[in-house]
């Protein structure tokens, strides 16, 4: 099935498309006809909610299908898992990304900038979505930091994290 909904998205005038819980009992097949998808000039947006990428084959291999895709604007990568979203910000070129939504994979940096470096190179980012996660003050200031070289962020949303006041004040 997946291979059929992948080739109308091919094919057609298909912007926009979401898999969200499908549960796919083969991964890997699954994001191979995702690549061929994503070759599509209007595919804009994607969404990959609730399918936790287990092996990090798996995992590099669905990295390398989004870098290939020339279309994509808009990533909506949602309850997956810290490591799978790590891996999407130290592997993906976000840089023509317009829509970045990382919400609800328990991410933390662990002293990681990814994301202040993201938003600091004053790419075409204009929402990111950070909300749900295990984000801290220490990552609330050095976003804030970059904030101030960022000039088409427009929304951020960094709602229910482990910030405490230190962070809070950074940001607003």
């Amino acid at each position: 099935i997946m291979r059929q909904i992948c080739h109308h998205i091919r094919y057609r005038n298909i912007s926009r498309v979401s898999f969200s819980d499908n549960r796919f009992t083969n991964m890997r097949g699954a994001i191979n006809e995702l690549g061929k998808a994503l070759q599509s000039k209007q595919l804009k947006h994607l969404i990959w909610s609730g399918h936790t990428i287990e092996t990090t084959e798996d995992m590099t291999l669905f990295t390398r299908v989004l870098t290939q895709s020339n279309s994509v604007e808009e990533l909506t990568f949602r309850w997956n898992s810290n490591e799978n979203a790590q891996a999407l910000l130290s592997d993906v070129d976000f840089s023509r990304y317009k829509l970045l939504n990382l919400s609800s994979n328990d991410l933390q940096t662990n002293g990681r900038t990814d994301i202040p470096d993201l938003i600091a190179v004053n790419s075409p980012l204009e929402e990111l979505y950070l909300y749900s996660n295990r984000l801290n003050d220490d990552d609330a200031v050095l976003i804030a930091q970059s904030l101030s070289r960022n000039t088409h962020l427009g929304r951020l949303n960094m709602e229910n994290n482990n910030m405490q006041a230190r962070g809070m004040r950074a940001l607003y």
